[in-house]
């Protein structure tokens, strides 16, 4: 079965998912500095094209798949869009709104999940903060179902 790489980005709100939707922006938390080094190596490995998620902690559910439109900016932060300071900003196209969103617990019920056996999504689709700017593979039939879902 063919795989997809789908980058997940957590979020502590769904306000800042509201304000990244609106900026075209994303930026990930600014860590301890070696968190920080690992990110940045991490991040310029994501090329412009790659598929993405949001992921509302509070909600546990996924929403506002996108297309990076550029590459993440390493030395660069982000201080207008949300109340914090973050880094590695880029740009994305919104394949949809924050309006719509798929429950964790779902994922574990798309085939390539059952599959594997899983009984955790976030083994499938990876939303921990520390693993930003690491895709997950996932099979290119659930990253259909998931944009049909939410797009």
């Amino acid at each position: 079965m063919p795989t997809v790489s789908v980058y997940v980005f957590s979020s502590k709100s769904i306000t800042n998912i509201w304000a990244g939707f609106g900026a075209g922006t994303w930026a990930v938390a600014i860590g301890a500095e070696a968190t920080n080094k690992g990110k940045t190596t991490k991040a310029l490995k994501m090329p412009i094209g790659s598929f993405g998620l949001l992921y509302c902690e509070p909600w546990k559910a996924f929403t506002l798949p996108f297309v990076t439109c550029s590459v993440p900016q390493s030395g660069s932060f982000e201080e207008e869009i949300w109340a914090e300071r973050w880094m590695l900003p880029f740009k994305f196209k919104a394949l949809g709104t924050p309006r719509k969103t798929m429950p964790g617990s779902e994922i574990l019920e798309l085939s390539g999940a059952r599959e594997r056996g899983l009984t955790n999504y976030a083994n499938y689709l990876t939303v921990q903060g520390n693993f930003a700017f690491q895709a997950s593979a996932i099979d290119a039939n659930d990253w259909q179902t998931i944009l049909s879902r939410l797009v």
